[in-house]
This record gives structure tokens, sequence and C-alpha cells, in this order.
């Protein structure tokens, strides 16, 4: 029936549905044997417009003047494309659909196709490409997604980098040298000593740079935030190249000792060992000790001091760091005796161990293979722990760090008690928070005097209100208002810093801890009663937790 129905035109592009007027239906028409009518006359592959095809059966069937006239039921497409654009424009995809009897896609296709969407940016022509390849290949209302414009997120800036161009003397390892032309040791000699000449290059600024802007694929610019700038500072025996800029040099000989943003240069005294034979050593500079400082010795250094050997039984202070190649030893005390070995320090103190000693220091105290029954503050932070995290024992004796404490144990098997306190400048903080907030009650109440005031004023007849008060009092209102504001944001700032410090100030143990410790936050304390793994305590302002490495559990009681 539908051969008698169906026709193509003469530019074989459309199929045409028309019953002639002289014809009459035998039976009610349907979609069976259209698909072979549609084959016969070459239009197997022809888009075949549903909606189209019901309408007309419908018509047909019920004798509509509709059904007697021209009706283009199938047609042949070429492929067709669009382009979608995802992620926040970065990404352009183009949704081919294969052709229905037609033509793949020509260049002219996406170059439209393109230019409707308004992407211009970040187009992959090999994209484009394979996109005109697979439109070809496609069977009839296939479809296809190819990726084929990338956006680019903007590349912040870098901030301002110092690059030392000398050696860390923090980081110089003190080693025995072998001996030349010999495959023996030399243990006297660690290493050649870190110093810089006059005019020395000593470090460089690399400026911060602004950053590269981004884009979308339709060619909307994305800002890219700029790095943070900093000057480099002249330090001591130190200045700004006459040169460059960006160059810092040294204006006197010495040991150069590395900064955030500068270097500085201390003379600095070398000597083989100070015991009796060189006598009591106070020196203005940076002190170099290539063996040992010996028992009953008293040394000062205004700048750093570094030993290559051991301190035993001495009293040794400097204004800066203290670097001890091997250990600290002290001797066994009675409890209200002072301690044989002191070692005090206006920076770091450094060692591979210590034992019954009094160590102080203003920034951190690293010890690489044990610490035991010492007493330790430092206004920082306290390591007792090696690189790899193998060895590092705290035990005994007392350990006060302002900030974390991080070893690999806690504590020693046996009766022996260890008092570890972290955070010990909780207290200064939370008082110096106290008395800010007061403040702030006290601007406010000032505040609401001010209003009361300005009331008072309003309640006066017109005659007796003069300019000058109404001044004065506009005058407080804005002094005040903006005093409160001021200090409310500082306020949140330092609730906001004081909550990072009880976060990060922790006691952390990487592998066991011991029972008999006693760990403290401030006024609070707990006794450890039985051993357990890997843990860390932290301080909430009203009770110390202990929480497991391992099974990120919480445990606060029967620890």
């Amino acid at each position: 029936m539908w051969k008698r129905i169906l026709s193509i035109t003469e530019d074989k592009k459309s199929v045409i549905a028309n019953l002639k007027p002289i014809e009459t239906l035998s039976k009610k028409l349907s979609k069976s044997g259209i698909m072979e009518a549609l084959a016969n006359l070459g239009a197997s592959e022809f888009y075949l417009d549903h909606d189209v095809l019901e309408r007309f059966i419908n018509d047909a069937n019920e004798g509509k003047g509709e059904a007697y006239k021209d009706c283009v039921i199938a047609k042949r497409l070429h492929a067709q494309v669009v382009v979608e654009l995802a992620e926040q424009d970065m990404l352009a995809s183009m949704v081919v659909t294969g052709a229905y009897g037609g033509r793949g896609l020509l260049g002219s296709d996406l170059v439209h196709a393109l230019a409707q969407s308004k992407v211009i940016k970040g187009i992959n022509k090999a994209a484009l490409k394979k996109v005109l390849i697979m439109s070809r290949t496609l069977s009839p209302g296939e479809v296809f997604v190819q990726p084929i414009a990338q956006g680019k997120m903007p590349v912040n800036g870098v901030d301002t980098k110092f690059i030392p161009l000398v050696d860390d003397v923090n980081k110089r390892v003190l080693a025995p040298q072998q001996k030349e032309n010999s495959s023996k040791l030399d243990m006297r000699n660690l290493g050649e000593t870190i110093t810089v000449g006059e005019g020395d290059e000593v470090m460089r600024r690399i400026p911060a740079t602004k950053g590269t802007p981004g884009y979308t694929v339709q060619g909307t610019m994305i800002p890219a935030k700029p790095g943070n700038d900093s000057m480099m500072k002249e330090g001591k025996g130190t200045a700004i190249s006459s040169k460059d800029p960006n160059i810092l040099v040294a204006t006197i000989s010495g040991m150069p000792l590395i900064k955030e943003r500068s270097i500085d240069v201390d003379n600095a005294l070398c000597m083989q060992n100070i015991n009796v034979g060189t006598g009591h050593v106070k020196f203005k500079g940076a002190l170099i000790v290539a063996g040992n400082i010996e028992s009953g010795m008293i040394v000062r250094a205004t700048g750093s001091i570094t030993v290559g050997g051991f301190i035993e039984s001495a009293d040794v202070q400097a204004q800066g760091d203290i670097q001890v190649g091997k250990g600290i030893i002290g001797h066994t005390t009675t409890d209200n005796e002072p301690r044989t070995c002191t070692v005090k320090s206006g920076g770091t103190i450094k060692a591979n161990y210590a034992q019954y000693s009094e160590l102080q220091a203003h920034d951190d105290i690293h010890l690489t293979v044990h610490s035991i029954s010492n007493n330790i503050r430092c206004g920082q932070d306290l390591y007792v722990i090696d690189e790899k995290e193998k060895q590092g024992t705290l035990s005994g004796g007392m350990a006060k760090a302002g900030g974390k404490i991080i070893c690999l144990n806690l504590g020693v098997e046996g009766d022996t008690a260890t008092r570890v306190e972290a955070f010990g400048c909780y207290a200064s903080h939370r008082k110096r928070l106290e008395q800010y907030k007061e403040q702030y009650k006290q601007t406010q109440a000032t505040t609401m005097d001010i209003v009361r005031r300005e009331l008072e004023f309003n309640k006066k007849p017109k005659e007796k209100r003069t300019e000058e008060e109404r001044e004065a009092i506009e005058r407080l209102k804005q002094e005040t208002s903006e005093q409160m504001v001021k200090e409310k944001e500082m306020l949140a700032v330092m609730e906001d810093e004081f909550e990072d410090m009880l976060r990060e100030n922790t006691i952390e143990v990487k592998s066991k801890v011991f029972s008999h410790v006693i760990v403290q936050f401030g006024d609070e304390r707990i006794v450890i009663k039985r051993s357990h793994g890997p843990s860390i305590f932290n301080f909430t302002q009203y009770e110390i937790k202990c929480r497991s490495l391992l099974d990120e559990n919480d445990v606060v009681s029967e620890i």
C-alpha cells in the first residue's frame, strides 16, 4: 500500500506521502511496511519524522483532505553538530549526530558551530579534524561527543624568594673526614668550616611574579593573583649590593647565618678544644670548637656556638644557635642539686642526644637519638626524633615547650616518671585574650554612655541645645564606633590565632607512650596509667585528649 502512497522528489532529498484523489484505502493504514517502501525508493537511511508520519496515517484513515496533499515524512539530512559548554565555560565539546543518507560535516559547519557558541580560545585543531573524520563514519542518528576546546586556569604569581648563596651552618654535617692519601678517618677533622669573605655574594632575591591570567573557551579573561612581594633586609655584616638591589653581599669576613630575608655574618673564633688548657671562653661573635667543651668550663658567645664533639658537664651559653656534633652529657645529681651541665641558647639547640643536663632555648630544641633525665625548656618546639623516624626517646626529667613536642617514644619502662608540657605559653595567651575581651566590653560600655548622653541631649529644649555639644557627641560617637570595629576585628583575629595554636601545639608520639608519663597543658595534667601505641595529645581548654594515630579514636578516661 505504501508503494502507491510514497514518492521521492526529483532532487532525491525528500520522500513525499500523498493519497491520490482517485485512490481509496482498502484497509486501515499503519506503519507496517513503511521501511520496505523507503528502501525501494533508495531512502532507507533517510531521517523518518515519526510525528509527521503518525499525523499522515491518522488523516488518511479518517479521509481528511490533508492526506491528499504532499506531506514530507522522510528526508535526507547531513551530519549535524552543536557545541556544548561545561565546567563554567572552561570546556567546549562538539556533539555530532550521524547523517541520515547525507554527507559528513564540512569545515564550514565546524566554523559556523564555533561562531554560534562564541568559542574562540583553547581550540584543539586535532580534535576538530577527528570530528570531521568521525562524522563520515557514524551510523544514521548515532551521537559522538568530542571535547574540542579547553580553557586555561590562571597561574597565580609566586611570592618573593630569598635564595641563600652560601651553605647553611645549621645543616652542616659534622663528621670525621678521610685522611689525605689514606682510607682512614681523621677523627679531629670534622669538615671545612663555612665562612665568607668581604664582598662575597651571600643571598639573592627573586622578585614576586604577577602570575599569568587564564581564560574561558569564550575568551573571557580570568585574572591571576599576584605573588606577595617583600624586600630583602640588610643584616649584621651584610649590605645590599650597589650593583644589584637584589643581591646581598658580606661587608666583613666570618661565618654566615641564614635568616628568613637576610643573612648575618659573625666574626668566628675557631678553637680545637675548650679545657683547663684554654681556660673559660667569652667571645663577642661566633665560636667554633672542633673538639669538645670539657668538664667545668664556662663558655659565652654573643653569636652562635658550634661544637664538633661533646659538651660535658660545662656551662655553655650563646645568644645565637648552639649546635653539638655528638652529645650533651651531665652527671646524676640529687633532686636539690643543680645540674652539672647547662646549655642555654638565644636561638636553637641541636645535638644527637642529651642526658642529665639543663637545656634552655629561645626557639627549638632538636635531639635525634634520646633525651634522658634532662630539664628542658624551649620557647617553640621540641623534637626528640631523627629524620627517618627510627630513633628518638624522651624519658625521665621534665620537658616544657612553648609550642609542640614530637618524639618517637615517650617515657621508659619502670617507675621513672617523665613530665612533658606543650603549649607552655597557653596561660599568657589566654590572659592576653581575656584582657582584650575586657577592653572590648569597656569600649562597648563607653559607646552606650555616649548613646545615653545623646538621648539626654535630644530631650533638652531646642533653645538649650548648643551646636558645640552636638558636634562633640557626634565626634565621640564616630571615634568609639571606629574603635569598636577595630577591636572587634582584632578580637576575632586573636581568637582564631588562639584556636590555631591549640590545634598545632600538641604532643605527638610516633611509636609508644609508656606508663608513669605526666602530660600537662596549662594547669591541666593527666598521668598515663598504661602503655599506648602511636598517640597525639591535645588540649581543648577544658581537658587533655589522647587520640590514637592508628585508629583515630579519642581516649580521655583510663589514660
